[in-house]
């Protein structure tokens, strides 16, 4: 199938450290009026400190930069945790995420306590969603988001080469 095809190419990414960046394209919206786009950052753990050489954020934040800077549009940094003690060090941790990589003053934050899979629909509907994609990368999950989200996906993983910090 098209899926395994894509998945034996997404492996071999991986294999030579090549970042990699899949667009779930929405067959009627497509982009939509390109103005907001969320980007979905991973619970950082119990270490709330920003590191994001193990994160795969850096290639996602930097597309995200420029495609604002494209769109005449906004950031929203997202994120799904599952404790409400954890609400609050995850919005300083996007807050303090958004001033050191020097993403746009307009830029948002906003923190669901709720499973991945509910808070995709507890955020404001963006016209792009960014996601990190894993090593090993599970397409079959990526298209379980793209219908969750009912809109266009990007699902991006970092060669290790970029950084959103310099």
């Amino acid at each position: 199938s098209d899926l395994d095809v894509l998945q034996q190419l997404v492996d071999k990414t991986a294999a030579y450290n090549m970042g990699i960046v899949l667009l779930a394209r929405h067959p009627v919206r497509a982009l939509g009026r390109q103005h907001l786009i969320n980007v979905w950052i991973s619970h950082q753990g119990n270490d709330w400190q920003i590191d994001l050489r193990w994160s795969n954020s850096d290639l996602a934040l930097l597309l995200a930069y420029q495609l604002t800077q494209n769109w005449s549009g906004k950031i929203n940094l997202c994120m799904a945790v599952r404790a409400e003690e954890d609400v609050n060090p995850a919005t300083s941790f996007l807050h303090e995420l958004v001033e050191l990589v020097r993403l746009p003053k307009n830029s948002d934050v906003t923190v669901v306590n709720a499973p991945f899979a509910e808070a995709l629909h507890e955020v404001s509907r963006a016209d792009l969603a960014i996601f990190g994609l894993p090593n090993p990368a599970r397409l079959t999950f990526c298209q379980e988001i793209v219908a969750a989200v009912d809109g266009s996906c990007l699902f991006v993983r970092d060669s290790g080469e970029e950084s959103a910090l310099a």
